[in-house]
């Protein structure tokens, strides 16, 4: 009875051993493998999906802010307006400048 318990024990103890160094040497390296293809094909797959909406996003970012840009009149009216407002500032200048020159005479 014992010789019977001892061999089962054995064999089990076997049969666990080579399951496990089958698992370590053959099972684990192939499910590595297939894990990091599906993680490279998904990262692939993810980073296209975000480079597309990045691009559409980028696309519309600029048609919006052609299509808002100001029109042309006020472009001109705005350029009128700070070509004025320099003109008033350089002559103001100009004529502090020589008045205080009019001035030490």
């Amino acid at each position: 009875m014992t010789t019977v318990l001892l061999t089962a024990l054995l064999t089990a103890a076997i049969t666990v051993a080579v399951l496990a160094l089958w698992a370590h040497y053959f099972l684990l390296p192939t499910l590595r493998r297939r894990l990091r293809a599906d993680l490279e094909e998904e990262a692939r797959n993810a980073a296209d999906l975000i480079a597309a909406r990045v691009e559409e996003a980028v696309k519309r970012g600029i048609n919006d802010g052609v299509r808002n840009l100001p029109t042309r009149e006020m472009i001109e009216e705005t350029s009128r307006s700070l070509a004025r407002t320099s003109t008033e500032m350089v002559g103001e200048r100009l004529s502090r400048f020589f008045a205080k020159k009019g001035d030490r005479d």
